[in-house]
């Protein structure tokens, strides 16, 4: 019996190590796929309040994508900031994005009086789209990507639109 429990911890250890260790790995490689996969703006259809999809893409002009969910604190807090600061980030087109329905997202959008900001549009996109695409796992989540279609910066959790106004400037040439 002896002998068999010498033989059994260090084979048990080495079975855990090996298990963290493969997890550690692929955790890691799921992170690097991600950053590659939002390093420029992927192709994407989302939903807005008017209707029919619209497909996001790169136009000339910065781009910020808000993942959110309407029932949020810190992201109604974000949206009245994103109205009241709106000129902030006049150059920029601003898409709110969450899986919640759209009767949900129109009220949301009414409440928070979005829909007198031009450059800001709400849309719905579902959840399994909104993490395969963008990596989207919990909300608030911003995207900011330059004119040119590449990533400029991510923020996770509530953000101040100064903040996000510093990454939308003009890439120098």
């Amino acid at each position: 019996m002896n002998r068999y429990a010498k033989w059994a911890l260090p084979l048990l250890v080495l079975g855990l190590m090996t298990y963290f260790g493969w997890g550690f790995t692929s955790a890691l490689s799921r992170k690097r796929e991600e950053a590659e996969r939002i390093h420029t703006l992927p192709a994407c259809a989302v939903t807005p309040l008017s209707g029919g999809p619209i497909r996001l893409a790169a136009t000339g002009r910065p781009l910020v994508l808000v993942y959110f969910d309407p029932d949020c604190d810190h992201c109604q807090r974000e949206a009245d900031e994103l109205r009241q600061n709106a000129h902030q980030l006049a150059h920029t087109d601003v898409w709110l994005l969450s899986a919640a329905p759209l009767t949900a997202l129109n009220a949301f959008a009414q409440t928070h009086q979005l829909d007198t900001i031009s450059n800001l549009h709400v849309a719905h996109i579902t959840q399994q789209k909104a993490y395969d695409t963008f990596g989207f796992t919990s909300v608030p989540d911003v995207l900011i990507y330059h004119a040119d279609g590449s990533l400029a910066k991510r923020f996770r959790g509530e953000t101040s639109v100064t903040a996000i106004a510093n990454y939308t400037a003009p890439l120098p040439k």
